[in-house]
């Protein structure tokens, strides 16, 4: 019997012993298997990120090329990416006037509209570009939006009436036009409220790198075009800037007007008389050189003769050739 106990006491520890092991394995295993499946199942889920949407305005309605576009022409419309030259703001197109048909629900962008520089003039404003460098541009200071003077100097022959040989050169120098305004200078334009700024005026840095500006434009009265255009052949302009509060202007009514290239008729009433003095008109009848200076020009035909003129005076052009023409400027003695 005493054997019989020793017997079933060493079963039992070795089955302890054994069911111990087996708890310790199977302990073991699951601490392996727990951090490999920890990360999975703890990992949040990705959050959804919206969309980008922009607006873009569109053609609420058939919009027909050269007419003036109205607010209620437009429409937004939300898009993920807006086409480049497109617009976010209706209110930047009202006015603006389309240079194609562009149908209804088309987008619209700055290709489809008119020249910029054109819808910035004014009701007999012309667009005119002129010559400038850093002496005559006031040292590249100019900007879009600067109101200036033009001033031309000509350069002039004084003939002697005893002896043409003793001609004198001098130059003569008048205000030709005054407070135009600057639309464009060198590669600027004016800017677009809303728009975003462009390479050449996004910033200093950029101004400084921008090529010396060659050419202005300005916002010329329509009666002001011949002189300067002529001007710009003749002699030489120069841009005097001004504040732009300063509104002063020289009256034409205190000096005579120049003669025109063309005559009126003969046959004109009194009403159509006065149309002549209309900037239009004025314009379209044109001014010669002498003109510029406020002297009267008389005509001398090739291979005549004539006397001299006392005090006269010749504006001479072009080649030094004797066969050459020019201009003979008479004033009384």
């Amino acid at each position: 019997m005493h054997n019989v106990s020793r017997i079933a006491a060493i079963l039992l520890v070795v089955l302890a012993t054994v069911l111990a092991l087996i708890a310790f394995s199977l302990g073991k295993r699951r601490q392996d298997v727990a951090p490999a499946a920890q990360p999975t199942a703890a990992a949040p889920a990705a959050p959804i990120i919206p969309a980008k949407t922009e607006r873009m305005v569109v053609a609420a309605q058939m919009l027909p090329g050269g007419q003036v576009i109205q607010a209620s022409s437009l429409r937004v419309v939300a898009v993920s990416t807006a086409p480049e030259g497109s617009y976010g703001q209706p209110e930047l197109l009202v006015g603006d006037v389309p240079r194609v048909d562009i149908p209804e629900g088309a987008v619209i962008t700055a290709s489809l509209l008119s020249n910029p520089i054109a819808m910035q003039l004014r009701p007999g404003e012309r667009a005119l570009a002129i010559p400038v460098d850093e002496i005559s541009g006031v040292g590249y200071r100019v900007q879009p939006g600067d109101y200036v003077d033009v001033v031309l100097t000509l350069k002039i022959t004084e003939a002697s009436a005893a002896n043409a040989a003793l001609a004198k050169d001098h130059s003569e120098s008048r205000l030709l036009a005054s407070r135009l305004r600057v639309l464009a200078y060198g590669v600027r334009d004016l800017p677009r409220v809303g728009e975003a700024p462009t390479a050449a005026t996004a910033s200093t840095k950029a101004e400084q790198t921008e090529p010396p500006a060659k050419m202005a434009v300005l916002a010329v009265p329509v009666d002001e075009i011949d002189p300067l255009v002529l001007a710009t052949q003749s002699g030489k302009l120069s841009l005097a800037l001004r504040h732009p509060g300063d509104d002063g202007m020289p009256s034409n009514l205190l000096f005579p007007m120049p003669a025109t290239v063309l005559a009126p008729r003969g046959d004109l009433s009194g009403e159509q008389r006065g149309w002549l003095a209309s900037p239009e008109n004025r314009a379209y009848a044109g001014i010669d050189e002498p003109g510029l200076v406020g002297r009267s020009k008389t005509v001398t035909p090739r291979g005549t003769s004539h006397a001299p003129v006392r005090g006269g005076l010749e504006i001479i052009r072009g080649s030094a050739d004797p066969s050459s023409t020019h201009t003979a400027l008479a004033v009384n003695p």
